[in-house]
């Protein structure tokens, strides 16, 4: 009996342990599944993000060069600043040095130092005299990668056109930010493995071993005439202590745009101590009422009508005609009777533009604008382009034709009128601006831009005859500045109230002034445009642009060694 009771509880003992033993597999086993199942992405992350290291390494810009290979925009190397706040022995020490040393705020260090990560940026693209102050305080945890950083070692020459790029390398403006994604080309994630301790093994050496360079890129802009335009047109600026200027040279032939300059100077390695407004390219986003330059336009589409010769004579009124219960003057109050259509342009008669453009007709000259692109945008490679503004010919009052014939009541953008010009240059054809030459990749051509025909907008005899015309507006109108010794010189000047703040009539003393034109005349080599913003004292387009298209042009001219044909 008694060893029956002890062989019992011996059996209790051993179910009981053997209970346990079942409990206690059955909870492992739960946890096993749990984790080795149902969670098993969630702490194989676990598990990589203590022993990896995921960084995106920051690429290498493809350079920026003008027509003939020269450097506008580059890469240079720059030390960025790194902590490993597993490997910091004091954090709050440290935050205070660096936040000293670097101009950091500390509080900002000391919140990510107290985080478990194994990686932060401290500072980024810090100066060589950071970098050595750093390196001397020699810190555990601390280090320095390399990146790159933009550079743009001609300071202000094309800054708006080439643009700037933000901390991240990427373009925020210009080029650099509608070409971005060939310059910059995104790389593959790189995974750093981790020590024990945290520590990245050979993480230096990865990172920068995986950095990628993008795409070269190649504009049309020449070095030297944009440094001559920006010269010539910030020279005059100054002198007419105007608001400022845009200046644009064009290949008339093949719409290749050789400089592009605006005052006030923009320079992208300082672009944080600008405005926004102060980024755009004004030469291609803005627009301006044109005045008397866009009685080329006028003149173009009378002589391919047939409506009118240069030598065709017309009544001008003794310089006060009524349109509409409005009456038009002449510009400094010329009394004009009898003028020639070339006599009209020459002197730039408003009220013979006007008798131009009634002999026209409304449906004509409106077809002629829109013919000659104003009014739509060029499609030019650069980003921001305006289509200025021209009212469907269904919403032109009484005065509209008159006011549009000398410049008012339409605006263009510089871009456009120099296209425009351009095509009365070259021999009547339209051709589609550009300002990329090419983008490329280790010197060879991934993709290339060609001269692009638009359309025919004149003839090649309207093109001759209207070419006459500019000559003598040059040597006997109000283009007498812009003579050229040793060139034939075509161009036009501009003088245009500008409108008032309220938008209800003009200003009596703010104007643009301007001069277009193209040279040598008979068989050009470029197309030049001077536009100077409210210049104080004198604002006649052949007193403040003239001078500065004829020393751009003068520079220019020799610079691409064309001979002088006139025997000067």
């Amino acid at each position: 009996m008694y060893l029956g009771n002890i062989e019992k509880k011996t059996k209790i003992k051993i179910y009981l342990v053997l209970l346990f033993f079942v409990i206690g597999f059955g909870v492992v086993w739960e946890k096993i599944y749990n984790i080795q199942i149902l969670q098993h992405g969630k702490f194989l992350n676990l598990s990589n993000r203590q022993y990896y290291r995921t960084l995106s390494p920051m690429p290498v810009r493809g350079t920026i060069y003008d027509r003939a290979g020269r450097e506008l925009a580059v890469s240079v190397e720059a030390d960025s600043v790194y902590a490993n706040p597993l490997e910091l022995d004091d954090p709050y020490k440290t935050a205070n040095i660096i936040s000293q040393t670097l101009k950091v705020d500390s509080s900002r260090l000391i919140r990510e130092f107290n985080k478990e990560k194994g990686f932060i940026w401290i500072k980024r693209k810090i100066t060589p005299d950071e970098a050595e102050a750093v390196e001397s305080l020699n810190i555990k945890g601390i280090g320095f990668l390399k990146e790159g950083k933009r550079f743009y070692p001609k300071k202000e020459l094309a800054g708006r056109m080439i643009g700037f790029v933000g901390i991240d390398n990427h373009g925020l403006s210009g080029v650099e930010h509608s070409y971005d994604g060939q310059l910059m080309i995104n790389p593959d994630r790189l995974v750093i493995e981790k020590d024990a301790f945290g520590r990245s093994i050979n993480f230096a050496d990865d990172y920068e071993k995986s950095i990628e360079k993008g795409y070269d890129l190649k504009l049309t802009i020449d070095e030297v005439i944009q440094y001559i335009t920006e010269k010539e047109l910030g020279g005059q600026v100054s002198k007419y202590r105007a608001k400022g200027g845009t200046a644009i040279v064009m290949d008339p032939y093949t719409g290749e745009i050789l400089a592009m300059a605006d005052q006030p100077q923009f320079n992208p390695n300082s672009f944080s101590q600008y405005k926004e407004r102060e980024w755009r390219n004004r030469g291609v986003t803005d627009s301006f009422e044109p005045g008397s330059t866009f009685k080329l336009i006028l003149t173009a589409a009378a002589i391919e009508e047939k409506i009118a010769n240069q030598n065709d004579i017309f009544f001008c009124e003794n310089g006060e005609y009524e349109i509409g219960g409005t009456v038009i003057h002449e510009a400094n109050d010329h009394k004009y009777k009898l003028l020639t259509l070339k006599e009209i342009v020459g002197k730039s008669s408003n009220i013979g533009a006007i008798k131009i453009a009634q002999r026209l007709g409304a449906k004509n000259f409106y077809d002629y604008i829109l013919k000659f692109g104003i009014g739509s945008k060029t499609n030019i490679n650069l980003p921001g382009e305006s289509a200025g503004k021209v009212r469907d010919i269904k919403e032109w009052s009484g005065i509209s034709l008159a006011s549009i014939s000398f410049g008012q009541e339409v605006s263009v953008t510089p871009l456009q009128l120099i296209t425009a010009v351009s095509a009365i240059a070259n021999g009547g054809i339209l051709m589609k601006p550009y300002a990329i030459k090419a983008v490329e990749k280790d010197g060879m051509a991934a993709d290339e831009f060609k001269p692009e025909v638009v359309r025919r907008v004149i003839s090649e005899k309207t093109s001759r005859e209207l070419s006459e015309i500019l000559e003598y507006t040059v040597r006997y109108g109000t283009g007498q500045k812009a003579i050229l010794a040793g060139y034939d010189v075509a161009g036009k000047t501009g003088t245009a109230q500008k409108a008032s703040p309220d938008k209800k009539g003009y200003s009596e003393d703010k104007f643009i002034s301007s001069f277009i034109g193209y040279v040598p005349s008979r068989n050009p080599r470029i197309a030049i445009l001077v536009i100077i913003d409210e210049p104080e004292g004198v604002a006649w387009g052949g007193e403040v642009a003239a001078p500065v298209f004829r020393e751009i042009a003068r520079q220019s001219l020799r610079y691409l060694k064309v001979p002088a044909v006139n025997g000067s």
